[in-house]
């Protein structure tokens, strides 16, 4: 069988991929963004230099730092540009940027509140296949607790390019983990995404599907899926984890049978927790279940076939769905 066929990601997906998938996006975004802007610089920890790179370095080589294999180092760098009155960005692998660099993020970037943008690529299981120490699944978790900083999810590349484009405006110091690669379209034109709100991607009165990233994809799919069996779906996009919009959450589980949280990450830390924690908060008594990765060792094997393994497929939270739908 054909990797294409596997649905095998290239390892460095970001940096060779073709037209129209993520890495196009983001170096397409960052080219538009510096053709408006003289503060926007890109610095890249060792990545490569492909579509999410190499237009930015070959129209704007003075303002392209690569620090080599030194991803905390890339951090402090932009800190500093960043207090200088620039806006950077800084592109770097999913399993090393938060957790590596945790410390610089907070102290150097966070805690100043500079304007920081930073790209998280190949997040989630997209580079299994290099082993356990290459699976994503826990940056949520580690930067939520960080004081001044957003932390976004792109479902697809529209969003993805809303998301930069608000970082830019916002000013503040921002994480995006960059759309899978293996997600679909969400979206058919840039989402007008405010700072912090839960996205509403489709109404529907049964049950609540509540997704992040990759897990976004997952529920509208199976939403429509749900749709033809006769099980009325709304779709939440949690494109922001933090602010986290509860309020929105607690409004939807009052009038819902249930709620499924769909998420590429450990679930003992991500978006179910937030989900849980804010119906808590709101004092709503609903029914929730989760798919997402389990807190322990995971396998290695290319992404289609870890999501499989794990439950992170149409299939999979159609029936989850289902179930809610007509528990009693």
């Amino acid at each position: 069988m054909s990797d294409q066929a596997l649905g095998m990601a290239d390892p460095f997906s970001f940096t060779v991929a073709a037209e129209g998938e993520s890495g196009d996006a983001i170096g397409r975004t960052l080219i538009e963004l510096a053709r408006e802007r003289d503060d926007i610089v890109l610095i890249a920890p060792d990545v490569g230099r492909g579509p999410a790179t190499m237009p930015f370095i070959e129209a704007f080589p003075d303002r392209y730092i690569d620090t080599g294999i030194a991803e905390s180092n890339s951090i402090s760098i932009a800190a500093g540009l960043a207090a200088s009155g620039f806006r950077p960005f800084v592109f770097g692998i999913g399993a090393f940027l938060a957790p590596k660099c945790a410390e610089q993020i907070r102290a150097d970037v966070a805690v100043n509140k500079l304007p920081v943008t930073f790209i998280s690529a190949w997040g989630g299981l997209d580079m299994g296949y290099f082993g356990a120490t290459h699976h994503a699944i826990e940056d949520i978790a580690i930067l939520r607790g960080m004081p001044h900083l957003t932390i976004a999810s792109a479902a697809d590349n529209a969003a993805m390019r809303s998301l930069m484009r608000a970082g830019v405006a916002d000013g503040l110091p921002l994480y995006i983990r960059a759309p899978s690669s293996l997600a679909s379209d969400v979206y058919p034109g840039s989402p007008d995404f405010v700072r912090g709100a839960a996205h509403i991607v489709a109404k529907g009165r049964d049950v609540v599907l509540i997704g992040t990233g990759l897990g976004t994809t997952l529920c509208a799919q199976a939403a429509a899926v749900l749709k033809a069996s006769g099980v009325s779906a709304t779709v939440v996009d949690m494109a922001f984890l933090k602010p986290f919009d509860g309020e929105t959450i607690c409004r939807l589980a009052r009038d819902a049978r249930g709620l499924l949280v769909v998420e590429e990450h450990n679930t003992t830390a991500g978006l179910a927790s937030l989900v849980a924690e804010a119906l808590g908060r709101g004092g709503v008594a609903a029914r929730m279940e989760a798919i997402g990765l389990p807190d322990g060792d995971l396998a290695v094997a290319i992404p289609q076939q870890l999501l499989n393994r794990y439950g992170l497929t149409v299939d999979a939270v159609v029936e989850k769905a289902r179930a809610l739908a007509h528990h009693q």
